[in-house]
């Protein structure tokens, strides 16, 4: 089983921030592959998505997509529980996120990455006992003022940069694929 988590904000106010660009992209991924929609799930504090999938190899997989629906630091609430539940090892995790030091128009892929800061990157790090899992990084790029990462990742992207966005989907879709895949 892979578990594929989506790291945003919970809310209304927080659905078109750069915080939870990765939920737009979700509801894309959902959307161009007919699969069925995600359902809250109390017990995991998460919008959980299950389905069955037939690898390139033809080898079948229960693939789990997770939405916290508690705020991004607080996240390994639901990843714990799912990945305790289901016995899902750290390799079969991939934790996609917003990134303020990559530019607009850049998507990153790695294994094994550095936690970067990123606060709830490090408590799911911590709780895992490893870092060993992959991420994937989107760009929401930096402030110009660095006391104001806060308000700017909160903040709504600009018309020019939705564009750029839209144009790196199937890029993204791609690196989803290829981890099911692995």
């Amino acid at each position: 089983m892979k578990l594929i988590v989506w790291l945003g904000n919970p809310g209304e106010k927080y659905v078109k921030t750069r915080h939870n660009i990765w939920f737009f992209f979700l509801n894309q991924f959902v959307e161009s592959n007919s699969f069925w929609d995600f359902v809250y799930d109390n017990k995991y504090w998460a919008e959980i998505l299950q389905i069955n999938y037939s690898t390139i190899s033809g080898e079948q997989k229960k693939i789990l997509f997770i939405k916290p629906m508690e705020y991004m630091n607080r996240s390994w609430n639901a990843v714990g529980k799912i990945m305790n539940f289901y016995k899902i090892d750290a390799k079969d995790l991939l934790v996609i996120h917003d990134d303020i030091d990559l530019m607009v128009w850049k998507v990153q892929f790695k294994f094994w990455w550095g936690l970067a800061g990123h606060n709830w990157l490090k408590d799911i790090a911590e709780k895992l006992w490893t870092k060993d899992f992959a991420r994937i990084r989107i760009w929401v790029d930096r402030p110009a003022i660095q006391s104001q990462v806060s308000d700017y990742v909160l903040s709504s992207f600009k018309k020019e940069e939705i564009e750029k966005i839209q144009d790196r989907y199937l890029d993204f879709e791609k690196i989803v694929f290829e981890f099911i895949n692995s």
